[in-house]
This record gives structure tokens, C-alpha cells and sequence, in this order.
């Protein structure tokens, strides 16, 4: 019998073309080492190889096996929950105000940079952080010291 997987993103790493390892061939000097683990992770979540809880129902007797998953950031299924769960503490922990919701992206053609040089993210955060306080206190008047105390609530 042939299962369709349902998660299309493991399907399209780990099909018989073997597309995840032959990028790992191609790129695998480039891939950073906590990508290739996340990743493997995914591979095999939901496999009740890995172990799973088994549940008897105390009226009918119905057993269910219900597998252990990978919890990585990379994974569809277990990201997603985990993402709702920090949505929900951070919900429930900072102050209720109405937000803003600020993205921030980096140019196509300085991504190969911040590739290379991952440590100048951090002053990317960091100019970007100044900036929207600078805004802040100019157009609100806002006092630097809230703002601070938000963007430390925030980031946790």
C-alpha cells in the first residue's frame, strides 16, 4: 500500500529524486551546520520508529500510537505549533496595547553579505532597534525608557 504524504515541503525534500542530498552535494559547504540538523530533524518526524505515546481507551480497548515529532524550527507541522504557543505566552505577557507590526528585510543584493558575515545581523538589529525608536519619540514623544522596555519585552 502507498501512503501519500501529507506534508508537500517533505515530499519535496525527501522524494525518490532525492532532491535534500543532492543540494547537500552541490551546496554542502555553504549550508550552515544547524540548517543541515534542523533539516534532518524534519526528515524524520512523526516516525513511530523514533518512539510514539500509546493511548488504550479504558471503554472500547482502541489502541492509538501517537508519534513523538522533531520539534524543529524547519519543520511544517511542529514549528507551526510552536510559533501559536509563543504567540500565545507573548499574548498573555505583554502589555495589552494596540501594536504595530514592523518588517524589516535586508536587499537582495546585500543578502550574500550578511551570509558571509552573519555577525553584522546583529548591527543590522541594532540600527534598525535605534531607528524605530528615533520615530517613535519624535512622533509620539514617546519616552525612551518605555520604548525600551517594550523592545525588551519583545525580544523576551
Amino acid at each position: 500500500m502507498y501512503l501519500i504524504e501529507r506534508n508537500i515541503l517533505r515530499r519535496i525534500f525527501f522524494d525518490d529524486r532525492n532532491n535534500w542530498e543532492k543540494f547537500k552535494a552541490k551546496y554542502g559547504s555553504r549550508i550552515r551546520e544547524v540548517v543541515v540538523k534542523e533539516v534532518e530533524k524534519f526528515r524524520n518526524c512523526g516516525d513511530p520508529r523514533n518512539g510514539f505515546k500509546l493511548f488504550v481507551c479504558e471503554g472500547c480497548h482502541e489502541i492509538r500510537r501517537v508519534p513523538f515529532r522533531c520539534k524543529s524550527r524547519f519543520c511544517t507541522t511542529c514549528s507551526c505549533g510552536e510559533t501559536e504557543e509563543w504567540s500565545r505566552i507573548m499574548a498573555e505577557e505583554v502589555v495589552q496595547v494596540n501594536h504595530r507590526h514592523l518588517v524589516l528585510t535586508i536587499d537582495e543584493g546585500l543578502r550574500e553579505i550578511f551570509e558571509r558575515n552573519r555577525f553584522l545581523l546583529k548591527e543590522f538589529m541594532d540600527e534598525a532597534v535605534r531607528i524605530v525608536q528615533e520615530y517613535f519619540k519624535k512622533k509620539y514623544k514617546v519616552p525612551l525608557e518605555l520604548l525600551l522596555v517594550c523592545i525588551h519585552l519583545v525580544r523576551g
